[in-house]
């Protein structure tokens, strides 16, 4: 006697070669975002890049000094003036923020690479904050805080942010291009023209001094091009450290 032939469901289909990957339709938004930030320059008041620098510029400079025991308050005017006020060295701070810092390692010691991180600042944070490398650091916060940030856009533009939309995306890239090639345009005029040096010497808000000059000329005694030099290198790995990063967290998350 025969059995009787059972059921046999079809086996899925393959998916088709044709559909993009994901890390392709990552590259295209970033792509897309870098046009945006393009057109951006062309159309947008000069005034929105400008601003979109400001914030992370001025919060880093209050961050490295509050970090570093000065208690620090960015302020930002809506006429295009910005500056952030820092106190004297305060000792207790100083410790506060290494208690702080050690006690974040301690949370967190089930991530070695966070823990380690923590860890070493809070051993670095007192000998830095009572040298003469605290006001170095402190001047070069803001920049650098600029490109922090930047570097934080593209992170987003790869994971999706919080939205994980092409809108989010792209926005993220755009942002941080716009602030990237800000400092890249920066640092490459004051390499190469001294029309854009003379110019700089007497843009500083409130009529103070700006960030590059006061490293060269009061904290490091060096000329004004080899702190551009150094800074062009430090905007050009704001991309690679974003997307990094970004790849890092896909991957692990």
């Amino acid at each position: 006697m025969r059995g009787t032939h059972g059921y046999r469901p079809a086996e899925p289909a393959a998916p088709s070669s044709l559909e993009p990957d994901e890390s392709t339709t990552r590259w295209r938004w970033l792509a897309l975002g870098f046009v945006a930030a393009a057109v951006a320059h062309l159309f947008l008041p000069c005034n929105f890049t400008w601003f979109l620098c400001a914030l992370p510029h001025e919060m880093g400079h209050a961050s490295v000094g509050c970090l570093l025991g000065h208690p620090s308050a960015p302020a930002i005017a809506l006429h295009g003036e910005a500056w952030t006020g820092i106190a004297e060295l305060r000792g207790w701070l100083v410790w506060v923020m290494a208690a702080a810092a050690a006690t974040g390692a301690y949370l967190v010691r089930t991530r070695l690479p966070a823990c380690i991180a923590l860890g070493i600042t809070a051993l670095a944070i007192p000998p830095i904050a009572f040298s003469p490398v605290s006001s170095v650091l402190i001047s070069a916060g803001g920049h650098l805080g600029e490109l922090a940030f930047a570097a934080y856009c593209y992170h987003l533009c790869w994971t999706g942010g919080r939205t994980d939309t092409p809108q989010e995306r792209i926005a993220c890239a755009m942002a941080g291009a716009l602030i990237q090639t800000t400092n890249l345009r920066l640092c490459f005029g004051l390499l190469s023209d001294a029309g854009a040096r003379a110019h700089y010497a007497s843009s500083g808000s409130l009529g103070m001094k700006n960030d590059y000059l006061v490293l060269a000329e009061d904290l490091c005694g060096c000329q004004l091009q080899s702190v551009a030099l150094l800074m062009l290198f430090a905007s050009v790995l704001a991309l690679p450290i974003g997307l990094f990063t970004g790849w890092r967290s896909s991957r692990t998350g």
